[in-house]
């Protein structure tokens, strides 16, 4: 009897332990320790969204850097507006290089209202060499069904510099893209439709589980009760939780509950500068590397330290010598690739060398991140 009862005992302080481990583990990773943004600064409303505008236009002005005659449809536009004003038609003797073919792009936002300004970009169409001291004549843009919505006109702002002698040619930055700040104003409003009367609709920037179910914990915390994520990119808030406040200031009431997002592993590549951007969550497993003159090796947290070491060969009469350079640097046990690109740069690796260490280490499987080229 005592050893049944003894047995007993033992059986229910086991599932008592067991149920205790398994109530520790959180279900859901809604709360985190990182900086705190707003809600309006990594999501927006469902109906808030951008609607893209483009046109074709001429732009005049230019110092003999303009299309050249081989570019027919820059002729043929120009004859139809001189046409369209009264003017004869120069026929073939117009050979000026003072005018530019170009597109006119720019983005329409949300609530813009009729009479306001918008930013545009000119591009070039045909082969002008610069659109430099140019000015856009006015310009009808539209929108993806071909309706008219805004109108652009303006001298266009050019970043690069050029210029050409006899006895060569300079050339800096891009001379055929220019903007014109303000340039176009906003003739057609374009309404805003709401399909859902009971529920605010937030859409994450980027979409990520983790940000979203914190998103929704931040909100009921602040009191939208009933705030669930639906998915990655979507979050809804009941209306019913804010009926004291309007439809605008329920927005800005929801815009401004701050939320720590998910930082994603990720290291950005820039080839052309050879900028690289390391995210914090980026991790690396033990690894090897030989790369040319620099060898590196990521040792495992067994020996509770992990290590980096710099091999740089050296010659002396035709016969190489490998040793361990006088640098090396001590990692955490979990080493993060800051640590691996602040070795590198102890001594002098290359941005092109770093580059390709980084891209053998992501195809290795050693660097748990994703790699952006830009």
């Amino acid at each position: 009897m005592k050893k049944f009862t003894l047995l007993f005992l033992l059986i229910i302080l086991t599932s008592t332990t067991v149920t205790a481990q398994i109530a520790e583990v959180p279900v859901v990773p809604t709360k985190s320790i990182g900086p705190s943004v707003r809600v309006k600064d990594i999501a927006s409303v469902l109906e808030a969204r951008d609607n893209q505008l483009f046109g074709f236009g001429l732009v005049v002005g230019l110092r003999n850097t303009g299309d050249s005659r081989n570019t027919a449809f820059t002729k043929d536009a120009l004859k139809n507006l001189l046409k369209k004003m009264g003017m004869p038609d120069p026929g073939d003797r117009f050979n000026s290089r003072n005018v530019a073919s170009v597109m006119v792009t720019g983005t329409l936002p949300p609530y813009t209202k009729s009479g306001q300004r918008l930013d545009v970009n000119v591009s070039s169409l045909g082969d002008a060499s610069s659109l430099s001291g140019g000015t856009l004549l006015l310009t009808p843009l539209q929108g993806p069904d071909f309706k008219t919505y805004a109108v652009a006109q303006g001298s266009v702002i050019v970043g690069g510099i050029s210029g050409r002698s006899a006895k060569g040619s300079f050339l800096k930055n891009q001379t055929t893209v220019g903007r014109i700040p303000g340039g176009a104003i906003l003739e057609v409003e374009v309404p805003i439709s709401r399909t859902d009367f009971k529920n605010i609709t937030l859409v994450l920037k980027k979409p990520n589980f983790i940000t979203a179910s914190r998103m929704a914990a931040s909100l009921v915390d602040e009191g939208f009760e009933g705030t669930r994520a639906i998915d990655a990119s979507t979050v809804k808030v009941p209306l019913k939780s804010v009926q004291q406040s309007t439809y605008v200031d329920a927005i800005a009431l929801v815009e401004a509950v701050k939320v720590v997002p998910d930082s994603s592993a990720k290291v950005v590549i820039n080839a052309r500068s050879g900028t690289v951007v390391i995210g914090e969550k980026v991790r690396l497993f033990p690894v090897a590397i030989t790369h040319g003159s620099v060898s590196v090796q990521i040792e495992g947290p067994e020996a509770g330290m992990s290590e980096v070491a710099i091999q740089v060969p050296e010659s002396d009469a035709g016969i190489q010598v490998q040793e361990f350079s006088s640098k090396i640097v001590k990692l955490e046990p979990l080493p993060t690739l800051s640590s691996l690109v602040e070795a590198l740069n102890e001594i002098g690796v290359s941005s092109k060398d770093m580059i390709s260490i980084l891209q053998a280490l992501k195809e290795s499987g050693a660097l748990v991140a994703d790699i952006e080229v830009i």
